[in-house]
C-alpha cells in the first residue's frame, strides 16, 4: 500500500492509501484441452512501489521530462520459492546444474528483488549467467485488458517448447515475476515489480501455460 496523506473528516484524522492488489491465474492446456487452472494472490514489491512513485512525476517542465517511462512489459518464471513441492526434480540434473539455488523466497516478502531460480524461456543449458542468445523473459500482450477502469490484466502464453525444451523435459515452475521495459530479456537476474510463488506446475512440451496477471487499484 502507498500512503497518500492524512485527511480530517468529522474531527477524525484518517489515513488515505492506494492499495495495489494482484491476482495471477495460471491456465495449463494440453492440445487445447484444459488440464489445470490455478488462481493465486501475489505481492507488489518494494521495488514496485518505488516504480509507481517515480512513474507519476516529472523531473522537469522545461523541457517536459518524465522521471521514468518504462511500463510493464515482461513476465519471467522460475523453480525457486518455498512453495516448490518437486524438490527432487528441481534439485537434480539438469535443472540443479543449469539453475542452482535455494528455495526460500516467499510471496509475503516485499523485499524480494528477483526470481530466486529463474529459468530460460528459450536458449541453451549452461549454468547462470547462461549462454549468448538466451531469452529469460516473455513479453506481455499489448494492449493490456481493462475489465474495469481501475484494473489492468497483463497476459503471456508460454508455448509447448517454451521453458521445457531439451534437456529440460520437465520443469517444475513455482515462481513468477512481473517486469517493466527497463528489464533485459537476455539477462537472467533482472529486478521486478511484483512476485508470486505457487505450488508447483510441471511444464513439459505437451502443455501450453497461459498466465493472466491482474493489477487492481
Amino acid at each position: 500500500m502507498i500512503k497518500t496523506g492524512n485527511v480530517r473528516r468529522g474531527g477524525m484524522r484518517l489515513h488515505e492509501r492506494i492499495e495495489v492488489k494482484n491476482n495471477v491465474t495460471f491456465t495449463l492446456r494440453e492440445r487445447g484441452k484444459l488440464v489445470k487452472r490455478i488462481e493465486n494472490h501475489n505481492i507488489w514489491l518494494n521495488l514496485g512501489r518505488e516504480y509507481l512513485a517515480s512513474l507519476i512525476d516529472y523531473t522537469s517542465f522545461s523541457p517536459l521530462t518524465a522521471e521514468r517511462n518504462d511500463r510493464i512489459a515482461y513476465m519471467g518464471v522460475g523453480i525457486g520459492s518455498n512453495q516448490q513441492i518437486a524438490l527432487s526434480t528441481a534439485n537434480s540434473p539438469p535443472l540443479s546444474t543449469a539453475y542452482p539455488g535455494s528455495n526460500a523466497q516467499s510471496n509475503t516478502d516485499p523485499t524480494v528483488t528477483a526470481l530466486e531460480r529463474p529459468v530460460r524461456i528459450s536458449g541453451g543449458s549452461t549454468p547462470y549467467p547462461g549462454d549468448g542468445g538466451d531469452v529469460w523473459l516473455g513479453q506481455v500482450q499489448a494492449p493490456a485488458v481493462h475489465t474495469t477502469a481501475t484494473q489492468t490484466t497483463f497476459s503471456h502464453l508460454f508455448g509447448e517448447t517454451d521453458v521445457s525444451y531439451s534437456p529440460f523435459l520437465t520443469v517444475p515452475l513455482s515462481e513468477i515475476m512481473l517486469f517493466t521495459f527497463a528489464a533485459n530479456p537476455a539477462v537472467f537476474n533482472s529486478v521486478g515489480c511484483a512476485y508470486n510463488s505457487y505450488p508447483t506446475i510441471s511444464k513439459t512440451s505437451a502443455f501450453t501455460l497461459l498466465v493472466d496477471w491482474t493489477i487492481l487499484m
